[in-house]
């Protein structure tokens, strides 16, 4: 049996795995898309003990190269090279190299991916520097913000190529032909900023590029959808994203504590149930769960550390997106051909 796609599953990274990994991999299945299969790397034993408790040992889909290492949260990225090309990680990632796999996602060690995924992978010729994108809930529906933690600093030149490789990743996944690209900055006006924002505005301001850049937004201008695509820098955007992510679940728990305060309070929630549901529906971080690390020659999903079955599904599902939208070869040719 043949197939179009090919996705490598590092069995071994993060919490809760494999069972977690597999849970993920059994809603995908359920899905029933005829043209992807699956390569799970990891300690055999343990993977196919999970397969057999969802009953997809035997699924032709699903295939298991055994890896008898791993590479914790724990370990450096030194260590994590040192410790050798047999770990699930490692392989995984060699696996998209050797052409065996079309996509890697991965929980592990966010550190050790990126290094050991620009080890073997590379990057695109015209890329300097890939960067960690990831999909942000807006008012609206969702924005791409990157860099999120890949590269402290950024010159000019990054962020150019930040804003065309994140362009191509919305326009792939929802079919926009011509983003909006936004700078993030202290303030809209363009006296704000430092001097690489400035410079950075001011490029992007006089040439035609295949997106839409409307010039610089700020933080707040993000969960408005003011934008479809936000650039920044990987200390700044690491910081935003971090609290966000606070800031939802402190509302999150203050909201818990004042319905339980008393009675009327419960009742309240109760009648309000409904509307709460859809709302933490909407912000329930697992439906956007798949950080990619773009730029270089071949897709790198890194998924939460600490994600669920469920979460792991969607870091598939973004996976699968990617693919079928052709993503790394749209990426080349945006930087070959991306001004205009």
């Amino acid at each position: 049996m043949s197939f179009k796609f090919n996705i490598a599953l590092d069995a071994m990274g993060g919490d809760n795995s494999p069972y977690k990994v597999i849970q993920g991999l059994s809603f995908f299945l359920k899905d029933k898309k005829s043209d992807v299969s699956f390569t799970l790397y990891g300690k055999s034993k343990e993977v196919f003990k999970v397969l057999k408790d969802f009953n997809i040992q035997n699924d032709k889909r699903v295939s298991v190269i055994n890896c008898e290492n791993v590479i914790s949260n724990e370990l450096s990225v030194r260590e994590s090279i040192k410790l050798g090309k047999d770990t699930s990680m490692w392989r995984s990632i060699e696996s998209v190299k050797e052409n065996k796999c079309d996509i890697i996602i991965s929980s592990g060690n966010t550190g050790a991916l990126l290094v050991i995924s620009k080890l073997i992978l590379k990057t695109v010729n015209g890329i300097d520097k890939p960067a960690l994108a990831a999909l942000w809930p807006n008012k609206n529906n969702l924005s791409v913000v990157l860099d999120l933690g890949a590269n402290i600093d950024c010159s000019e030149k990054n962020f150019i190529q930040f804003s065309k490789i994140g362009s191509q990743l919305f326009s792939v996944l929802f079919g926009v032909s011509k983003p909006k690209v936004g700078l993030l900055n202290i303030g809209s006006e363009e006296i704000k900023g430092n001097e690489t924002l400035k410079n950075t505005n001011t490029e992007l301001m006089k040439k035609n590029f295949t997106f839409d850049y409307i010039g610089y937004v700020e933080g707040s201008d993000i969960t408005k959808g003011v934008v479809d695509v936000v650039v920044t820098d990987g200390f700044t955007g690491n910081v935003a994203l971090k609290t966000a992510e606070g800031t939802a679940n402190y509302i999150t728990s203050e909201i818990k504590n004042e319905f339980s305060k008393s009675l009327f309070s419960k009742l309240s929630y109760i009648t309000s149930l409904y509307v709460f549901r859809r709302i933490k529906k909407r912000l329930d971080p697992r439906n956007y769960n798949g950080a990619i690390f773009l730029g270089l020659s071949a897709p790198v999903i890194k998924s939460h550390g600490g994600a669920d079955g469920y979460a792991f599904y969607n870091s598939i599902k973004l996976s699968y997106k990617i693919l079928n939208g052709n993503l790394i070869q749209k990426i080349k040719n945006n930087i070959i051909n991306g001004e205009k």
